[in-house]
């Protein structure tokens, strides 16, 4: 039977099965206040990329060699978008990390180009995961030195949900979804949303605006955004007005969630985060129904739930391409997605 891309692939059973020796690193995560036309707003610690920050690591050249001499993977089950794409996920052996690849779609030439981007990604995820461990084992030999205990992990990087969303001979999304422990006991949340041209082979996600030299959300106090060739909310009326229509779908995917038999997604409609303000940061994807605006706002309903890490009823909310349009630029993503039934 066919699988639509709101179906997550989940990965939660294995990140239940570490909080044990990883629930020093779900407490406690780091909220700061910032603002944008002087209103305060809280945001979760969560890292997006792999190039900035004290975990950043080398240029994507490096992460597709890095991939390269780490091969060694298992084959998931495949997997069917809602346009006949099968893809299935291929799991790193050594740090249980995965990445989809796609197995067969009607360009040949696109499945190779993504599946090269994707190896890429891959590679960087390895190489991020190997640098989290370099620090904290760093961290625990000065701690034997001095003493004390050091501190307690399963492996450096835990994934709870990772997944392709969408892909077509021209464009590609993926989720990827997780934790890191830190060596100041404080998680780094993984959020990750990345969309591929797979005619210029080039990576997408949220960037600040033009001239923005802060970039985008917590660190700058700016939640302006742009996202790839479609979406460049730069000026502040026409971003309110897509945080209007991004709260209005927030809380329709909250009363529908309510209603859920499943306690998780009912007690993460019920947090303060399902309503979406100008002031926080949000992680984008392409999906076949329309853009996925993944929260990364939600607290914790207990220290083994965040409701940011799993797909959900409530989490991401989907904006339908049609309603998107009045947002739009106008050029080829533009063209493809609104062509979507």
């Amino acid at each position: 039977m066919a699988l639509s891309t709101h179906q997550p692939v989940h990965l939660a059973a294995r990140y239940r099965q570490n909080r044990v020796p990883l629930q020093w690193c779900l407490i406690g995560l780091a909220v700061v206040v910032v603002a944008l036309g002087g209103s305060p707003s809280r945001a979760g610690s969560f890292v997006s990329g792999w190039e900035d920050g004290s975990y950043a690591v080398p240029d994507q050249a490096t992460w597709a060699a890095y991939y390269r001499s780490r091969a060694h993977v298992r084959l998931g089950p495949e997997r069917r978008l809602l346009n006949g794409v099968v893809w299935r996920l291929h799991v790193e052996l050594a740090s249980r990390l995965a990445m989809p690849r796609i197995v067969s779609m009607p360009d040949a030439q696109s499945a190779r180009t993504a599946n090269r981007l994707l190896d890429m990604v891959h590679g960087g995820a390895l190489l991020f995961a190997t640098h989290v461990r370099q620090q904290l084992d760093a961290e625990n030999e000065l701690r034997r030195e001095q003493g004390e205990q050091p501190l307690q992990y399963n492996r450096p990087i835990i994934q709870t949900d990772v997944g392709l969303t969408y892909a077509t001979p021209t464009l590609m999304s993926v989720v990827d979804l997780g934790i890191a422990p830190t060596d100041r006991r404080i998680a780094k949340r993984i959020i990750r949303g990345l969309t591929f041209d797979l005619r210029t082979g080039e990576m997408f996600r949220v960037e600040g605006c033009p001239g923005n030299e802060g970039g985008y959300g917590a660190r700058s106090g700016d939640y302006r955004f742009r996202f790839g060739k479609l979406l460049q909310l730069c000026e502040t009326e026409t971003y309110l007005r897509f945080v209007q229509l991004l709260s209005a779908r927030s809380m329709m995917a909250a009363e529908r969630s309510a209603r859920s038999h499943d306690s998780r997604t009912a007690g993460c409609s019920e947090t303060g985060g399902r309503v979406v303000t100008p002031h926080q940061e949000i992680v984008l994807y392409l999906t076949d129904r329309g853009l996925a605006v993944h929260n990364t706002e939600f607290g914790f309903i207990q220290a083994r739930d965040n409701c940011a890490l799993e797909r959900s009823m409530v989490n991401p909310v989907i904006l339908s391409y049609q309603e998107l349009e009045p947002f739009m630029i106008p050029g080829p993503w533009r063209d493809e997605l609104l062509r979507l039934n």
